[in-house]
């Protein structure tokens, strides 16, 4: 259980001043994040409002410090450069203030764009905020990485050994040949193989800030807006494509136990195929797209994410950077909706053993 005076405590040492409140504001596969307020400013960190809500993010796991300082730098320059994200105020990178690297950043308006509450009240939010999570999408990737310093994020994906300044389908591909192997994951060689074979025509694409994450719970909207994007942990530099195919593989093959809705079932395939069909076309209106290239993208990103879960099953889900809690949601459904996904637009066959447990 986490000691929330424990860490309290600890923030209102570090911060030279008293925390008022302290609460969980959501906890994923990664991280809990925390919401709370100050009594009064920070005489350490005076640029830190008081008595307004702000949000404290822990970076935990094998690559917590990788993660934290990619995600403060991103989210800095993001903000400088105008873009819809949480003001950071903060990064520790020391583990020894809280026991793991923190962000503080500004709690801002609104909630998810999707979130496991009542149909009526989902669906009501998820209608309105669609189009502008849609249009925040189009507008990130049309910033450009050099004037606002964006070129300069530390690249999130890259296979051990790999380089750094190939393009960013290469180490896409390299990261999921990597996993293949560790796995071992031999029901998604043969897609591997088809997409290698390919890769050369796909290589050279214009770079844009990609997010690589972006789907509706990392989405804050207030009615019609988007208030923020959140979770840049996984960010980096290249074809655009990739991110928005990304998100299609999310929104066509995100199936959970609850709510009832968003099951692999009648309603939930016909959710979930409504939002891919409404996505694409809008995003292609905001950012025309390849779709030669998109659909290469699709399988690329479908296998990326399948690998990740199948990391997750055979070695655990600390190999991927995740919480060991995190295994709970690799459900069969998930998987099974993901495997169709990744086969139809790869043209090969996908398979993932679920028998598997963590070595």
């Amino acid at each position: 259980m986490l000691d929330l005076d424990r860490i309290r405590s600890g923030l209102s040492e570090y911060l030279e001043t008293r925390v008022a409140h302290l609460k969980v504001l959501a906890s994923g596969w990664e991280t809990t994040v925390f919401e709370f307020s100050l009594s009064e400013r920070s005489t350490r960190f005076p640029s830190i409002p008081a008595a307004r809500p702000m949000v404290l993010r822990f970076y935990q796991g094998a690559f917590a410090d990788a993660k934290g300082q990619r995600e403060h730098y991103t989210m800095t320059r993001l903000a400088e450069a105008g873009y819809c994200v949480p003001r950071p105020y903060l990064f520790e990178l020391a583990h020894d203030a809280l026991g793991a690297p923190f962000l503080v950043m500004e709690r801002v308006a609104g909630g998810p764009l999707f979130a496991a509450r009542s149909f009526p009240q989902a669906f009501k939010t998820f209608s309105l905020g669609f189009f502008a999570f849609v249009r925040a999408q189009a507008r990130l990737h049309r910033l450009d990485p050099g004037p606002s310093g964006l070129a300069g994020i530390p690249r999130a994906c890259a296979a051990a050994g790999g380089s750094i300044s190939a393009p960013l389908l290469d180490r896409v591909l390299a990261v999921i040949g990597e996993r293949v192997e560790n796995g071992p994951l031999p029901g998604l060689r043969p897609a591997l193989a088809s997409l290698l074979a390919r890769a050369a025509r796909f290589r050279d694409a214009p770079s844009s800030v990609v997010h690589m994450d972006y789907h509706p719970q990392n989405v804050m909207v207030s009615g019609v807006r988007v208030t923020g994007v959140i979770d840049w942990v996984n960010t980096d530099i290249g074809d655009r494509h990739l991110d928005a195919a990304m998100t299609a593989a999310i929104l066509s093959s995100s199936a959970m136990e609850h709510p009832r809705w968003m099951r692999d079932n009648a309603v939930g395939n016909m959710l979930r195929a409504t939002f891919t069909s409404l996505y694409i076309p809008l995003y292609h209106a905001m950012a025309p797209v390849d779709f030669e290239r998109f659909r290469y993208c699709q399988a690329v990103a479908s296998l990326l994410r399948l690998s990740m879960l199948g990391m997750m099953r055979t070695r655990g889900p600390e190999t991927v950077g995740f919480r060991p809690e995190a295994l709970c949601e690799v459900t069969p459904a998930v998987v099974r909706l993901l495997s169709r996904y990744a086969s139809r637009k790869s043209g090969a066959a996908v398979g993932l053993e679920m028998s598997a447990s963590p070595a």
